[in-house]
């Protein structure tokens, strides 16, 4: 698709009104940007020729999704487009704006509860798995493994980059929505999987889930400070083997148990120790 030809998407957009019509335009629109297009060992695209215009795309099934519209159609390219099958350090900006506003959409689809295909769950899961540069498409891919797994995916491949960034901390909302996420695989016990090609399962991550969640603890300001001790709360309720490590945590990172508790945190910080000494 030329510049012509996307300023002829445009101006068909803007003279109609109906919903049904703009869904129809954008999805033969969208189809023909990425005819042909090869996609890589994941899955998603290798790359698109003109990331700009499939960008402008986007945007538009997004305001359709934003008025109420089916955006089945839609699904699968959109996944292909989320994570491209390159190395992030050989992108361009754009590509990388575009996964932005692809993860952006997929987030919004799962928020508003579009069932997913299968084939779409399946490349978001493998993607899961790779390196994202830009911290807000990261969010997002957060946000959207913590709806998955909320839902019954069970995506426990993505533990160990969930985990990472729930220890690197880079921005208080990728604590937040990588802490989410874990939380969920705790509740649906994603963690009992096993390793692919291991005699281990995921539950080797629980610990640094733990001493991650115990450190970030020590800030008092901490904004995430309800949902790190909720989640350690859940953590040793499910795997009560754990209570002695928690326990050291505890201890190492000098966090005193609350004698007289009057907030949310300090009653559930010392149901917390509770819970250890048990």
């Amino acid at each position: 698709m030329n510049a012509s030809s996307m300023e002829h998407v445009m101006q068909q957009l803007s003279a109609t009104t109906d919903l049904a019509e703009r869904r129809r335009i954008a999805k033969e629109s969208l189809e023909d940007a990425l005819q042909d297009h090869q996609t890589g060992e994941l899955g998603t695209y290798l790359g698109v020729n003109d990331p700009e215009q499939v960008v402008a795309l986007i945007e538009i099934v997004h305001r359709c999704l934003e008025a109420g519209g089916d955006l089945s159609g839609f699904i699968i390219p959109i996944a292909r487009l989320h994570h491209l099958d390159r190395k992030e350090s050989e992108k361009t900006d754009t590509e990388l704006y575009l996964q932005y506003r692809a993860a952006a959409l997929l987030d919004a689809l799962l928020a508003a509860e579009v069932p997913l295909p299968d084939e779409a769950v399946q490349l978001i899961l493998v993607a899961g798995k790779r390196y994202v540069k830009d911290q807000a498409t990261k969010q997002y891919i957060c946000s959207i493994h913590w709806r998955l797994a909320d839902s019954g995916v069970n995506i426990s491949g993505a533990i160990p980059s969930l985990v990472t960034i729930f220890k690197n901390g880079e921005t208080s909302e990728l604590v937040q929505y990588s802490l989410l996420a874990l939380w969920a695989a705790v509740r649906q016990g994603y963690f009992d999987t096993p390793i692919p090609d291991s005699d281990l399962s995921y539950q080797v991550w629980l610990k640094h889930l733990i001493s991650s969640g115990t450190y970030k603890l020590k800030k008092k300001d901490e904004p995430n400070q309800l949902g790190i001790i909720g989640c350690l709360i859940e953590t040793v309720r499910t795997y009560p083997e754990l209570k002695g490590l928690a326990s050291e945590y505890l201890e190492q990172c000098k966090i005193r148990e609350p004698k007289r508790p009057t907030t949310d945190f300090q009653h559930d910080l010392k149901q917390y120790f509770d819970l250890c000494r048990e």
